[in-house]
């Protein structure tokens, strides 16, 4: 898990952008599931929910880095719960361009579901696992 501070900068290097961060986040890397989760916490410490359904973080100790490839597709879950599956025509049209295989598209679709789930099931890290950190960033 990684903490973010108001102002920083993301880089998004396949869409060449660089975002200023108006919130604090935590960011959560799973290193052997098919999601990240970033959590973007408001000033009354309101938390919205940005899941990218990717290849499993890869974390490199030397550098002190994480990376995760992203494969298109995100869910949102807003501050009163609602969850909103996006970008799927960016998935389905990336898929097509830059020929995903079969497997590519059978992991991103069962990593969706199986997070859907998770939440649903209230299974971590979404079993209040981030209430304390959430809390702890104001």
């Amino acid at each position: 898990m990684v903490k973010g501070n108001i102002g920083r900068k993301l880089i998004h290097h396949t869409k060449n952008k660089v975002f200023d961060c108006p919130n604090r986040s935590l960011e959560f890397f799973s290193l052997n599931e098919g999601f990240t989760v970033n959590i973007d916490i408001d000033e009354l410490g309101q938390a919205e929910y940005y899941c990218n359904i990717c290849l499993p973080a890869e974390f490199d100790s030397i550098e002190g880095t994480v990376s995760f490839i992203d494969l298109d597709l995100d869910l949102l879950i807003d501050n009163s719960g609602d969850r909103k599956v996006v970008d799927e025509d960016e998935f389905i049209s990336n898929s097509i361009a830059m020929n995903y295989p079969k497997e590519t598209i059978d992991y991103a679709r069962n990593s969706l579901s199986s997070l859907e789930q998770k939440i649903l099931l209230k299974e971590f890290p979404f079993d209040g696992f981030f209430n304390y950190y959430i809390k702890k960033s104001l």
